[in-house]
């Protein structure tokens, strides 16, 4: 019978042999990939993952034991007390150590927060197109349209000044939708022209438009998404007239961004959340758009508004004033859910073409935002870094 028999330093040895967890990344390769990633209400805690490893570790260490316990019955009960004790100082040390690690960690990755806040920033801004296109692209997702904003580096692009068009057309074939999180939906199907400001989409005959009234609104509430920026959207047939759908008869040109939207936070098939225009549930007033945000309008939507935070409008002209209740103070909110509060904020604002201004927070400036004046507005949602060539 072979001798299962381990002694106090066997079993300590069998122990370090374990990996440390560690993160050797540069500090430059944390911020550029927070940037980048799409933030949940609720602000991860970056020591969950050591936690977790730490009590996986210790699991498969007291399996171990307990299986050369067994193996090892013919020891005496005296020797089986003493390994006992060895390799439960040994777990503790273990954890220890990774405590101390995970703690680093955290501090770290607060001093990081600290050095760059507007890495919680989820949308487009004026100066993050300087070196950059955007293809923003109505997605489609549970039959309703989420916009996403794709910052593209000036030289992956061969145009200097693009076109809308020729930006869909050059990538949005290689988006990948469903890795994102969304149904499959682009490129659309037909052909699309571009006259000036003016796009045409030109159905086939077997076109999947028409399937039925909720895929009819979500065909041209993500037309209207994709081509924000132009002045007109026509829908035609393949004769070059205005196409007939069945649930909505002749299709009239779209105008897009006369319609006001409310943001609120939607989640994509992979868990990120995004924000969206709530069509056929906005407001017709923009005091009115910001107020409902406190409360989700389905199941669908989530408020951005965190629970105990109420605010009230007051209006001069197009000029929206919020003013919270109580006094906010950004530093006990969750980083993350108090930037997609402020966004949701100021998205649904700029949608109206109103200027907003907040007050009533501890905090003269946060984030890149400065209280003391009207709020920098984005000019797109959910932003995603294109990788460059």
């Amino acid at each position: 019978m072979p001798n299962n028999k381990w002694d106090d330093e066997e079993i300590e040895n069998l122990l370090r042999d374990f990996p440390k967890i560690q993160d050797k990344r540069p500090k430059a390769e944390v911020h550029k990939r927070v940037s980048q990633t799409q933030y949940v209400p609720k602000q991860p805690k970056r020591w969950l993952p050591l936690l977790v490893a730490v009590i996986a570790f210790l699991s498969i260490s007291v399996l171990a034991i307990s299986l050369l316990q067994q193996n090892g019955s013919d020891s005496s009960s005296s020797e089986t007390e003493n390994d006992d004790a060895g390799s439960m100082m040994t777990a503790d040390e273990a954890q220890t150590e990774q405590t101390e690690q995970s703690g680093g960690d955290s501090e770290e990755a607060a001093s990081m927060a600290i050095e760059e806040p507007e890495a919680l920033r989820t949308a487009v801004y004026e100066q993050d197109l300087a070196d950059a296109h955007i293809l923003r692209i109505g997605l489609a997702e549970q039959g309703y349209v989420v916009p996403v904003s794709f910052i593209i580096p000036k030289q992956s692009v061969d145009e200097t000044e693009p076109t809308s068009l020729e930006l869909y057309e050059a990538f949005a074939e290689q988006i990948d939708e469903s890795t994102l999180g969304f149904d499959e939906y682009h490129p659309y199907e037909g052909s699309l022209q571009q006259d000036g400001a003016v796009i045409s989409h030109l159905l086939p005959e077997d076109h999947s438009y028409d399937q039925g009234s909720a895929a009819t609104l979500l065909y041209l509430h993500s037309l209207e998404e994709t081509f924000f920026a132009q002045e007109e959207i026509r829908v035609l047939d393949d004769s070059g007239e205005p196409a007939q759908l069945a649930h909505v008869g002749m299709v009239e040109p779209i105008i897009p961004g006369v319609q006001g939207q409310s943001y609120y936070l939607m989640a994509s098939s992979t868990g990120d959340w995004y924000m969206a225009p709530s069509y056929g549930m906005s407001e017709a007033s923009v005091d009115d758009a910001l107020l409902a945000l406190r409360q989700s309008p389905n199941d669908a939507f989530r408020s951005p508004v965190p629970d105990g935070v109420d605010y009230e409008i007051e209006m001069d002209g197009t000029n929206a004033s919020l003013i919270f209740k109580e006094t906010l103070d950004f530093e006990g909110l969750d980083g993350v859910e108090a930037m997609r509060m402020i966004e949701s904020m100021a998205l649904t604002a700029q949608s109206y073409g109103s200027a907003l201004t907040i007050f009533n927070t501890v905090q003269a400036e946060w984030s890149g935002f400065d209280f003391t004046k009207q709020l920098e507005l984005p000019i797109a949602p959910n932003r995603i870094d294109w990788p460059e060539k």
